[in-house]
């Protein structure tokens, strides 16, 4: 990973999540991480299903925070990533990708148990079939996967990154009571202790050109 994405400034990165929040969990300091050594990485939504202009706002400070800009692919389409057709998802991904010709895609795992995220899985991997570029996934949390191997296949050290992580999570308001900072905390250095370093986000391994 250092030497793919920040030995080469100006690398694309495209994190694909089904919500807002979704990222900054499974992936913000990993985000951070790249842009700050100095990748151009586009956080895209897949669908704001409720609280639009809330969500939106909240989306937009955790993406300005990880040094990230946002694509929200059905903007002012109010959705849930489940009432979209597969084929709508797999069209609106393809022109996002051809568009944005990434280096590294990152996006959710098919072993999350949330419906929304398998789908939003599936229709990446699906739009990604004639680009030849690195893919890994993430799950949001250790409870939301289904896979025994609940920590992934490789590790990316955030320990530069933890506190962004952290702020970008936490600019989610209105689901913060669902959410648990010190949580994602733990898990972090739990997953950091596992790697050899502080801090960690795990991720599965689905393309890597080496």
């Amino acid at each position: 990973m250092k030497q793919l994405f920040e030995t080469a400034p100006g690398a694309r990165v495209l994190a694909i999540g089904a919500h807002p929040d979704d990222i900054e969990i499974g992936t913000g300091g990993l985000v951070a991480r790249l842009a700050r050594h100095g990748a151009q990485v586009v956080m895209a939504v897949v669908s704001v299903p409720n609280h639009t202009e809330e969500r939106l706002a909240e989306a937009a400070r955790g993406a300005q925070i990880l040094g990230a800009q946002l694509r929200v692919i059905f903007a002012g389409e109010l959705c849930r990533v489940e009432d979209v057709p597969m084929y709508t998802l797999v069209s609106r991904l393809d022109e996002l990708i051809a568009e944005k010709t990434p280096d590294l895609v990152i996006t959710h795992s098919a072993h999350d148990l949330h419906w929304d995220h398998r789908l939003v899985h599936h229709a990446t991997v699906s739009a990604l079939r004639r680009t030849a570029c690195d893919l890994i996934a993430f799950t949001s949390s250790p409870e939301m996967s289904a896979q025994p191997r609940s920590t992934g296949e490789c590790f990316a050290d955030i320990g530069e990154t933890i506190e962004k992580k952290l702020q970008a999570i936490g600019a989610h308001g209105t689901q913060l009571p669902k959410l648990d900072l010190e949580s994602t905390r733990d898990r972090a250095r739990a997953l950091g202790r596992i790697s050899g370093v502080q801090y960690a986000e795990s991720f599965e391994v689905l393309r890597i050109r080496i």
